[in-house]
């Protein structure tokens, strides 16, 4: 018996998971019991937790809920539901998926609630395109979702020819479902490398996650992947990510192998995840893995605009000047600002080091 106790005792000790129930060791310390788990992906939680609880209320033994109040926001948002039911079940609904947790013998009670929640598979169109925000607490990870404005703009005024066919590829590959791989664009800063992505965000059917550089280095961390498998068939997008795909023979860093085993490896295969990196420096000093063919879904190096296109793009945008160089697009579209770079002063005689 005090065996027992204590073993309860030192299971609740890990009932929350940093900020949330996490639901297994729940189970664990309600039941004393190891569960079966049946999850149902791409499910909208919100709702699908909301009706769940009208159907089936004579059931539910007890509810537990994860609450935010965002700004700008009248009500709660609840990131999760979970709860008990009267066979001695737990349900969990969280963003994308619905999770069952049983003993093997509820198994009609699990075909009734996965008939129940086929309506609730369709994800619905968003209404404006957002980027969500990966952040860290503790050994976990979050998403914080920020609304951006639907970018429209001319690909064939803003860049190069050869560009359009790029794009198409790109759009193709990143809204197919089930699908892995990389897209690489580098380039010079301020030509356009941004701009393009404000402008593919608003075209994708997928979520799309935001890693800063320093998280990235973490992407088949457990916490990290754990929030992939709540998320599947995302797009991940690493700005500025130099540090993360540089060759390995030159950083002796093993972050270009967690970039690699998630876009091409035995993860890849279970997580449906696509990347898109962008970067500044030359393509000599990456990872050649990176560009192997079935990794690499397309690369593309950003460059200042001809002489032709600058002109061209100049002239739509108002300005009367005559350009004569290669210009690129942040130079263009700031022409009538003030340069604030200082001039290297010529040094007469030798310069001792």
């Amino acid at each position: 018996m005090d065996q027992h106790i204590q073993q309860r005792i030192i299971t609740s000790e890990s009932v929350f998971g940093d900020r949330l129930l996490e639901s297994k060791r729940f189970y664990l310390y309600c039941f004393n019991a190891i569960p079966s788990i049946n999850i149902i992906w791409s499910v909208d939680g919100y709702r699908a937790a909301k009706a769940f609880k009208e159907q089936f209320a004579v059931r539910i033994k007890q509810s537990y809920q994860y609450g935010t109040l965002a700004r700008k926001k009248k009500d709660y948002e609840y990131t999760m539901t979970l709860l008990v039911m009267d066979n001695n079940c737990v349900v969990e609904f969280a963003y994308g998926y619905c999770e069952i947790l049983h003993n093997g013998a509820e198994m009609g009670f699990v075909a009734e609630v996965t008939a129940f929640l086929k309506k609730f598979r369709q994800r619905q169109p968003r209404e404006k395109p957002e980027i969500n925000l990966i952040t860290r607490y503790g050994s976990g990870y979050d998403l914080n979702s920020m609304e951006i404005k639907k970018t429209k703009l001319d690909l064939n005024l803003y860049y190069e020819d050869d560009f359009a066919a790029i794009d198409a590829t790109i759009q193709k590959r990143l809204n197919k479902q089930d699908d892995k791989g990389i897209v690489l664009l580098h380039g010079l800063p301020g030509t356009g490398k941004t701009t393009y992505l404000r402008y593919l965000i608003g075209r994708l059917k997928k979520k799309v996650l935001f890693v800063s550089p320093a998280i990235a280095g973490s992407i088949t961390q457990p916490g990290f992947v754990e929030l992939l498998i709540e998320n599947p068939n995302s797009v991940l997008v690493i700005e500025d990510a130099e540090n993360i795909i540089m060759d390995r023979r030159l950083s002796g860093d093993s972050t270009v192998s967690n970039l690699l085993n998630l876009s091409d490896g035995l993860l890849a295969d279970c997580l449906n995840v696509q990347v898109i990196c962008t970067f500044n420096s030359d393509l000599s000093a990456i990872d050649s893995a990176l560009l192997r063919k079935g990794r690499l879904i397309a690369r593309y190096e950003f460059n200042r605009l001809s002489v032709q296109k600058a002109q061209r793009l100049s002239r739509h945008l108002g300005f009367e000047t005559e350009i004569y160089k290669p210009m690129s697009i942040a130079e263009i579209t700031n022409q009538h600002e003030p340069s604030y770079e200082q001039q290297k002063a010529a040094h007469i005689g030798f310069r001792l080091n």
